[in-house]
């Protein structure tokens, strides 16, 4: 098939140009049919047959103008060829008939083939507005996150809109009911988009719903589905879904940050109204073991109560306050400090049915304060024994030396972490822990971390075997000079 470059096909030629070549086609073609005519012996007994198939044509092609012209042509033509040739006069009414009806019929002809080339242009353009408005369609849901569906609800087919763009991370072949898009919501969503469909199968009015869907790539998004049943057709709906995740993304911060505001507003009066009760306690503790009788086992009960409170003293000063910036202390041996925490949470292991131990590999020291760092392995220890059940509850703080970090691990054999949890576990206010939980602990865990230079990250699941949850803990060691 040959393709013409664009300046030379018809659509792109001048108006002009176009009526010009029309006239001249019309003129043309009826001569060339006329002669066909008297060179095919078939045609003898309808010699303006062919002509007429041309006015047809040339009207289709070029428009009524040229029709016309063809018509008038095919008249002249077969006048001076066929009729004049055989009779007596050219004004001969037999003749005259027989023209007029060439005539008459020539320009009914050409005047139904103009009624259908109009319908064809109107049919043509309908068609090319058609298309841009898919078009346009297709980039607005590309540029809004969206897809436009149309839904059977006979069947429970959605038909989706080309060009939607494909929030689920695979193609809409792969959901053709509302059943499978449903299906790949979160299970914890899954009940509130099947109450919005079942009350508008009720009630008939539109419905909206959000839920968390996980793509194939692991990204965890939000979307948004609305419809409405069709006014003409009930059972049919028509909606759009939409990828809402940056706007949840910012009502969870916002959310955050007030509450972080509210607690800030708070933090400075907490701190004041508990130092002076820390104060006297402090004082009560220092007479207490000043006493000459004191049992031995009594004075370190009571230096160790010294130590915890110093250390409520420094979380009413930094944690409260979210752990301003501030210069790095230390070194700091951590074995001595996780041994403390260790011991001091011994017993509530012990009253679970489980134990806590510690692995270290000897004498590391970081740059990290001794109190942040025990706060950290405070916080990370708690949880893991409020994880563990039964005789067989393992806590295990394990200490050793990779390159030029000091690892800390600390896990357990509990519960565990589900998938959808882990990767919130350190957003501040989440918790697990509904009756006691305030889901700070682990939020400053972090913040702990990072401010000393160091990272902190989980894992959980069978692939820890025989521990199911795993806090590991980097901290840059200590140089010599420091």
């Amino acid at each position: 098939m040959i393709s013409w470059p664009q300046s030379l096909k018809y659509d792109a030629l001048p108006n002009r140009l176009k009526t010009t070549l029309g006239y001249i086609s019309a003129v043309v073609c009826a001569w060339f049919a006329a002669d066909l005519s008297l060179r095919i012996h078939t045609l003898h007994d309808a010699p303006v047959a062919l002509n007429f198939a041309v006015v047809a044509g040339v009207t289709i092609f070029f428009g009524i103008g040229p029709g016309i012209v063809s018509v008038l042509s095919t008249a002249i033509i077969f006048y001076y060829r066929f009729l004049l040739p055989g009779s007596s006069s050219p004004i001969a009414a037999g003749s005259l008939i027989r023209l007029a009806v060439i005539l008459g019929v020539g320009l009914l002809i050409a005047l139904l083939c103009q009624r259908q080339r109009t319908v064809s242009l109107r049919l043509r353009s309908a068609l090319a507005s058609l298309r841009e408005h898919a078009e346009t369609l297709a980039q607005a849901q590309q540029g809004g996150k969206s897809a436009a569906w149309l839904f059977n609800a006979e069947d429970g087919r959605i038909h989706w809109a080309p060009g939607g763009a494909e929030l689920l991370g695979l193609p809409f072949e792969n959901v053709p009911t509302l059943d499978s898009l449903i299906d790949h919501a979160y299970s914890q969503d899954r009940s509130a988009v099947e109450r919005a469909v079942e009350s508008t199968r009720n009630t008939g009015t539109p419905f909206r719903s959000e839920f968390r869907v996980q793509v194939p790539s692991g990204e965890l998004r939000w979307l948004e589905l609305r419809g409405t049943p069709s006014s003409s057709h009930q059972t049919q709906w028509r909606g759009v879904i939409l990828d809402v995740t940056e706007r949840k993304n910012a009502e969870i911060a916002l959310i955050r940050s007030e509450k972080l505001a509210a607690i800030g507003r708070l933090s400075a009066t907490i701190a004041h109204e508990i130092n002076n009760p820390l104060e006297a306690v402090t004082n009560l503790l220092y007479l207490a073991s000043s006493t000459p009788a004191l049992p031995s086992e009594a004075r370190i009960y009571l230096l160790n109560a010294d130590q915890e409170l110093n250390r409520l003293a420094s979380i009413a000063r930094h944690t409260l306050t979210f752990v301003k910036t501030k210069p790095i202390h230390g070194p700091t041996n951590i074995t001595p400090i996780a041994e403390s925490v260790v011991a001091m949470f011994q017993t509530r292991c012990d009253s679970r049915g489980g134990r806590v131990r510690l692995l270290s590999a000897g004498s590391l020291r970081v740059n990290a304060p001794a109190d942040d760092l025990r706060q950290i392995l405070t916080n990370l220890v708690s949880n893991a024994c409020d994880a563990i059940r039964g005789s067989e509850g393992l806590v295990e703080v394990y200490v050793f030396a990779e390159s030029e970090q000091a690892i800390i691990i600390v896990r357990d054999n509990g519960s565990g972490i589900s998938e959808e949890n882990t990767a919130r576990i350190f957003d501040a206010f989440f918790t697990t822990k509904d009756d006691v939980g305030t889901g700070i602990g682990l939020w400053v865990t972090k913040e702990l971390v990072e401010n000393n230079g160091g990272h902190i990250s989980v894992a959980s699941g069978n692939h820890l075997a025989p521990f199911q949850t795993s806090f590991r803990l980097e901290l840059p060691l200590s140089t010599p000079s420091a």
